[in-house]
């Protein structure tokens, strides 16, 4: 099977839809609560690993060797997650960054792929429309992360909506053609 088909398969297709509708839904309706508490929920998931790692390093087996990896490994979590706990706004910049660069991706990996099934089958032009417009705002959000505010947050959400949307009608329109060409 040719990779941009693997691509349109109707496992991961729709799932990748379906993922990207929720996660879009989530941000839409909730941006201040996400843009809030995303960083605080990281920083102390990251310090919970941190914490059960040293734990596991003076119950464990590790605790014979000299310099472990996991406690210097728990070391960092620690830190890190205290950091993100206690400077939360400094790292919403750089989560808009992340997100933009997420977009960028998937938008370029569905450009991509949609160019390499063009060249088996007919595909219709508005399906490059969505993400056209996922690839422009995964770039404004990837150069300019400092605008991080609700706005970007509910942009993000509506995009990952437009790119869940666009999935599902690129996966279910190269499907149909696949089974009438016969090339699955």
């Amino acid at each position: 099977m040719k990779p941009a088909i693997v691509f349109f398969d109707r496992s991961y297709g729709y799932a990748r839809a379906i993922v990207s509708l929720i996660a879009g839904l989530i941000l839409v309706i909730w941006p201040k609560q996400v843009q809030e508490s995303i960083i605080i929920i990281a920083g102390a998931l990251i310090l919970a690993i941190g914490i059960v790692s040293i734990i596991l390093y003076y119950t464990g087996q590790w605790k014979s060797e000299k310099v472990s990896l996991l406690m210097l490994n728990s070391i960092v979590d620690i830190a890190f997650g205290t950091v993100l706990l206690i400077f939360p706004d400094f790292f919403r910049s750089f989560i808009m960054f992340v997100f933009g660069l997420i977009l960028l991706i998937f938008s370029l990996g569905e450009i991509i792929n949609l160019v390499r099934t063009a060249k088996l089958l007919s595909i219709p032009i508005p399906l490059f429309i969505g993400p056209v417009i996922t690839l422009g705002m995964g770039i404004a959000m990837f150069f300019f992360p400092a605008k991080s505010g609700n706005v970007l947050f509910i942009l993000f959400g509506a995009t990952l909506l437009l790119y869940a949307v666009s999935e599902f009608a690129s996966t279910y329109t190269i499907r149909k053609r696949l089974k009438e060409t016969d090339i699955e």
